[in-house]
């Protein structure tokens, strides 16, 4: 392993000095260059405050999943100041629009003495990494100078087996951790065999919070909205051929608005759409004669789902692992998934317990349900139970962080 360790930091040595020039033309074509230098320790940090803590984040996904931790932290633990690091520079814009932190910055990647810096100069008392970013240098030194947690920790199917071959690597990586909080207990498994044992390892469950936003309405879907409209969001490769058949099965919606997962997907989808016999817009187009519509921009999900009468959540037919189904449920609709939920096991499985959201697993079935009246859901104890649950992970938390804060 210490020969590993030195091969590793020569490779670093080598690869950054190299990678500046070529990043910086790139960060500069993606208009991203402003904080470019932080990813190499060129950091200005604020005032030292009395104590702060340290969460790490990938992207704007694992940012997201912060927001009502943040605000917890704010409100119970005002004492304690939240850094963020983001690897990627739109993550670092969301984490200072959405979050607020004391400072945000770029992660200096595996310069393990910028880390350190950053660690005593911000006070630290600990470090969370959010998910599964496991950049070597970052959690040694992190164990070394503060207390290092791993939170909302994931191991995907897919990776699994490289972690299983390489667990020689990730088990003494994974030691480092005091604690590591998994989002399910298939993850805890994963990480027990990857580490060899169960020690220190936790199901917390997912703390990407869910919260229900306001009603909008921007009038983009106005020039439809007279019609009984069936919407098959966020869909891959595969489930649209699905849903057009389900679609022709079934009598109850006359209209169908198809929201691919991928924009870059549009066309081949209008053009599937038009095999089979419908004709097809896209929404850009707010052509109302047509059958189907097709959503060619990003952000109109939760405005659509506030129309549709009955609506399928995608990337659960397939391998994907599924989105997220509370966009919808938020409006109190009727909703429905296939059965790969993965991604969102806990909130799939507690609307399904509570009777909010149907399995579907093929035409046939998808049909079944765009055709069944509406039904009464008891949309009420869903968000009850769900309140519930993400209380629970936040008093669990709160053990942390007032460890945390008292030392």
């Amino acid at each position: 392993m210490f020969i590993l360790k030195i091969l590793y930091n020569l490779f670093i040595a080598i690869a950054v000095p190299a990678a500046i020039p070529v990043g910086y033309l790139v960060a500069l074509k993606k208009k991203e260059d402003e904080d470019y230098f932080q990813r190499f320790g060129f950091i200005t940090l604020p005032e030292t405050p009395d104590s702060s803590v340290w969460f790490h984040c990938a992207s704007v996904g694992e940012v997201r999943s912060l927001k009502s931790v943040t605000e917890y932290i704010r409100e119970d633990f005002p004492e304690l100041k939240i850094i963020i690091s983001t690897t990627t520079a739109s993550g670092k814009k969301m984490a200072e629009a959405e979050l607020e932190p004391y400072f945000a910055f770029l992660l200096p990647l595996e310069n393990s003495m910028a880390i350190t810096h950053i660690i005593k100069q911000m006070n630290a008392k600990a470090v969370f990494i959010v998910d599964t970013e496991l950049w070597p240098n970052m959690i040694n030194s992190a164990s070394t100078h503060s207390r290092l947690f791993l939170i909302n920790g994931r191991i995907s199917d897919r990776s699994f087996s490289s972690y299983k071959k390489f667990s020689f690597i990730f088990r003494r990586l994974l030691g480092k951790f005091e604690t590591i909080y998994t989002k399910s207990d298939e993850d805890t498994n994963k990480f027990a065999k990857v580490k060899g044992s169960r020690s220190n390892i936790s199901t917390l469950g997912n703390i990407k919070f869910q919260t229900r936003s306001e009603k909008i309405s921007s009038g983009i879907f106005n020039f439809i909205k007279n019609h009984r409209i069936f919407a098959a969001a966020s869909t891959h490769s595969g489930e649209e051929e699905i849903v057009l058949q389900a679609f022709s099965k079934s009598s109850r919606c006359d209209r169908l608005i198809i929201a691919p997962r991928h924009i870059n997907r549009v066309q081949d989808v209008k053009k599937m759409v038009q095999e089979h016999g419908y004709t097809a817009s896209m929404l850009a187009e707010r052509d109302s004669s047509t059958d189907v519509v097709i959503v060619d921009r990003f952000g109109t999900l939760e405005e659509l789902y506030q129309l549709s009468i009955k609506i399928f959540i995608g990337g659960s037919l397939n391998d994907t692992g599924g989105h997220n189904i509370f966009e919808a449920l938020q409006f109190e609709k009727d909703v429905c998934v296939g059965p790969n939920m993965k991604n969102f096991q806990e909130l799939a499985k507690l609307a399904n317990t509570s009777g909010v959201s149907t399995t579907i697993r093929n035409a046939e079935e998808l049909a079944y349900f765009i055709d069944q009246e509406q039904r009464e859901l008891d949309f009420e104890t869903f968000f009850e139970a769900m309140n519930a649950e993400q209380n629970q992970k936040l008093e669990n938390l709160k053990e942390i962080l007032q460890n945390v804060s008292d030392n």
